[in-house]
């Protein structure tokens, strides 16, 4: 039987730096829109102490709309959204369906008291497994979302050995699958998702980006080379408008 904690105990104010498993984040990335990864991020960033196999604990509605930079209905919303996201969580031993967050309720004194399982919340404070470190509050500035799916990305990159060139090479199915686009040429990716993440990042954060992309054959060659897909190469950037 399910330990529930009878405790409500208050979350303190977030941390910046904070740890995601990397399950979660698949399934964000193919699931969440903007504010839902926010919330997300905010739950990793708080300082919430796992202690039963069922937890409750309260969020302060306000503080979480300053940080995620949004208002009270979309926070419901995106609230709601996550109360119908399901996951996977997968061992040795067995095969576990559940969703991010099974109860939420908002009451009318400014809190928000969420009820999440053990496992799915050791997802998110990441205590176990493979995780990405990242900083909640470059999250909280970014306006697009295919914007934070990238930062991830850069985050996992950069945890490569020193000795591992940090680049990574998706084809376009793949890049799909992380932006949740449904794009046919690579060109197209290029145009709506590349270059403008490009130009966010450039301007706000510390980690960015450059890409090629990778062709069947070189362009020198007789006939059109076709586009397979992008290589992507982190980079130490110096933002133009604010530092993270």
């Amino acid at each position: 039987m399910a330990r529930i904690s009878t405790k409500t105990p208050k979350a303190k104010e977030p941390q910046q730096l904070c740890k995601i498993d990397n399950q979660l984040i698949e399934a964000f990335v193919k699931k969440g829109n903007l504010p839902a990864f926010k919330i997300l991020f905010f739950i990793a960033s708080s300082n919430i102490e796992i202690t039963g196999d069922i937890m409750k604990f309260n969020l302060d509605t306000k503080n979480i709309c300053e940080r995620c930079n949004i208002d009270l209905k979309t926070l419901k919303r995106n609230v709601k959204q996550m109360t119908e996201t399901s996951i996977s969580i997968i061992d040795e031993q067995s095969e576990s369906y559940m969703t991010v967050i099974p109860k939420a309720k908002f009451n009318y004194s400014g809190k928000l008291e969420i009820t999440m399982l053990k496992e799915v919340l050791q997802l998110v404070k990441a205590t176990q497994n493979q995780f990405t470190i990242i900083n909640a509050s470059k999250v909280m500035k970014l306006g697009s979302k295919h914007s934070v799916r990238m930062l991830m990305l850069l985050e996992y990159i950069k945890g490569f050995d020193e000795h591992v060139a940090k680049r990574k090479y998706y084809d376009l199915e793949e890049m799909n699958l992380m932006f949740g686009t449904n794009y046919k040429k690579i060109t197209d990716l290029e145009r709506f998702i590349l270059v403008p993440v490009k130009e966010e990042l450039d301007a706000t954060s510390r980690l960015s980006f450059v890409y090629e992309v990778h062709k069947d054959k070189p362009t020198a060659t007789v006939g059109r080379a076709k586009a397979l897909g992008v290589i992507i190469d982190l980079v130490q950037n110096t933002p133009q408008r604010t530092l993270f």
